[in-house]
């Protein structure tokens, strides 16, 4: 990792440990002051209970004695019982009133208070009815009214036990409130020493590696020095308001065989040029490179201190100083001596190849000629021979006995197998020389027109055919092939109780794959290697005719089509042969080193 990034990654996790401290302690005393809010809420709230319930015991007793007053009323007719009895009445109502707005919050409670201040209206009332009456019947019925104060008594104990419930809760809420307060308190303020501890360990550490920082600082400058010294081209940076060279590596130096103070502040580039390379570069490529402030892939002669030379592919750009002030020009060579060298001797060889190129074509026409004189001289002495025998055959026939006879037909065998045999050769030599015309045609039609030939020769044999693909091709020469491959199908099957040729087709990837299978004799694998070759057979003449040639003339036909050939079979098991040609089809430059070579 590079150092600047390491300690900013350091200076950042130190940044990160201050504000982690800064918002720790915000968070405390937020929670603090969250937790001390919510204590006081919740003491607020146990006061409240307490209060109701002060407020109950007082509105309980201040009603026993309004009521106990206006029974003395009653009793003593003094008219301070009376005065006592409003008095208390009215008090009553005003603390009704007071604990009506402390329970407001509580529905439960101000439905019971609402029965409650029913019940004391109603007591209240009785107690006014007896002070009403004479004397002698309001003693008579002074108990009166009495159910009515255990009903208001019953309500209040409801009441009382309802908020002595929410005083409990509330107690342990306050309590659990103030507990948490505390704990968070004190856990805040000890986590925020540990962050302090752990952001003065983390600064010594800091400290520690900037020191450590500046050492692999200097080291990797150190190492970047050398990479540039010793780096497998050369580099020399160049001021362009002088044009003196003002730093240049190792490398570059051993090249020229300098020293380092004899270069730099002393020369220009152009004085470590060889002299038309020199003149080159003032005159056209020192301009270009102030227009484009560039110039890159230039081949250029360096002069060594010693007076040799050696070529280098240069590459400058121009970039601004630090101070912004001037340009300086980068510039990296590459030695390519040894390139140059195996230039000049690729051109030789091209040279040579293009001389062996016409030498072949010279040799391939002589060779034309020759198939062509070939074919005529030896056809005509043919000829003759067929011609005499077929004389001596008709015109003799008396002359001559059975063994005569059967011997003419020999000569005359003979002569058809050698003329098929210059057919042939004729066609294996066409097959690799001549223009290749290539062409996309119907593979169907042209099977189809093979197979019709076929049948009308072998009636007996069966052929299915698969449909196939067309190719880009010379039709004339795959004609060939499909000719040569099925005949041989036909041939080699002749023998089966059912004879049957088959023509499939595979579709690769890059590959349209034909074949040819018959049910007939096959042959052993073994000997696959002899099939293509010229005059190869596998089987006797006496048992299946042919020249030796027509596999041959098959493979190079596909090999000039930049395809391939290939045959699989097993004893007794028919054989299958297939040739590839390719899908998208190139020219073959093969073709023209396939015929040089045959």
């Amino acid at each position: 990792m590079p150092i600047t990034r390491q300690s900013g990654l350091a200076g950042a996790s130190t940044g990160i440990f201050f504000l982690l401290a800064l918002l720790l302690s915000l968070g405390v005393a937020g929670f603090s002051y969250h937790s001390v809010r919510d204590f006081e809420q919740h003491a607020v709230w146990l006061q409240h209970s307490y209060a109701v319930l002060n407020k109950l015991e007082e509105i309980n007793a201040t009603l026993r004695e309004t009521v106990g007053n206006s029974r003395s009323y009653v009793v003593s007719g003094q008219q301070e019982y009376r005065a006592n009895f409003e008095a208390g009445e009215r008090q009553v109502n005003a603390l009704l009133q007071e604990l009506h707005a402390l329970v407001s919050d509580n529905p439960q409670q101000v439905q019971l208070l609402g029965r409650t201040d029913d019940l004391v209206a109603q007591r209240l009332a009785v107690s006014r009815q007896l002070m009403a009456l004479n004397p002698e019947e309001g003693r008579a019925r002074v108990l009166e009214g009495k159910d009515l104060g255990d009903r208001i008594r019953s309500n209040v104990e409801l009441m009382k036990g309802n908020e002595n419930t929410l005083l409990a809760t509330r107690a342990k809420d306050t309590a659990v409130s103030a507990n948490l307060t505390i704990f968070m308190v004190i856990s805040g303020s000890l986590l925020s020493i540990a962050l302090l501890l752990l952001v003065y360990r983390k600064l010594r550490r800091e400290m520690a590696r900037r020191v450590e920082a500046q050492q692999r600082a200097q080291a990797y400058s150190d190492e970047i020095e050398d990479l540039y010294n010793n780096a497998p081209c050369g580099y020399h940076s160049v001021d362009e308001s002088n044009k003196i060279i003002i730093k240049i590596n190792d490398t570059e130096l051993k090249w020229l065989g300098y020293t380092r103070d004899q270069v730099v502040g002393r020369m220009t580039q152009a004085d470590l040029l060889a002299p038309a390379s020199a003149e080159r570069y003032q005159r056209e490529l020192y301009p270009q490179f102030l227009l484009k402030r560039e110039i890159s892939g230039i081949d250029l002669n360096f002069r060594r201190a010693d007076g040799s030379q050696f070529t280098a592919l240069v590459n400058a750009t121009a970039i601004p100083s630090r101070d912004q002030r001037k340009l300086i020009s980068r510039t990296v060579i590459y030695d390519i001596s040894e390139r140059k060298r195996a230039e000049e001797e690729i051109e030789a060889l091209n040279a040579d190849l293009e001389r062996q190129a016409q030498h072949l074509h010279s040799v391939n026409k002589e060779l034309e000629s020759f198939s062509y004189s070939v074919s005529h001289d030896l056809r005509a002495p043919l000829r003759a021979i067929s011609g005499y025998a077929m004389i001596l055959e008709e015109d003799y026939a008396q002359a001559i006995d059975d063994k005569g006879r059967e011997q003419l037909q020999v000569i005359r065998r003979n002569v058809r197998k050698m003329d098929a045999l210059i057919n042939d050769l004729l066609k294996l030599a066409k097959s690799t020389t001549g223009e290749l015309t290539l062409q996309r045609f119907s593979m169907d039609e042209l099977v189809g027109q093979v197979i019709a030939g076929l049948r009308q020769e072998n009636p007996g044999v069966a052929f299915e055919v698969a449909h196939l693909e067309g190719a880009v091709a010379n039709r004339g020469l795959i004609a060939q092939v499909w000719e040569n491959l099925l005949a041989n199908a036909v041939k080699f099957s002749s023998k089966s109780e059912q004879p049957l040729v088959r023509v499939s087709m595979e579709v690769s990837a890059d590959e349209y794959i034909y074949g040819v299978h018959d049910n007939g004799v096959g042959f052993d694998m073994r000997y696959a290697h002899k099939l293509f070759g010229t005059f190869q057979r596998l089987h006797r003449q006496e048992e299946y005719a042919g020249t030796g040639i027509g596999l041959a003339l098959v493979q190079r036909i596909v090999i000039r089509h930049s395809g391939r050939v290939w045959a699989e079979s097993q004893p007794k098991q028919g054989a299958s042969f297939y040739f590839a040609l390719p899908r998208k089809h190139v020219l073959p430059a093969l073709s023209e080193a396939y015929r040089a070579v045959h």
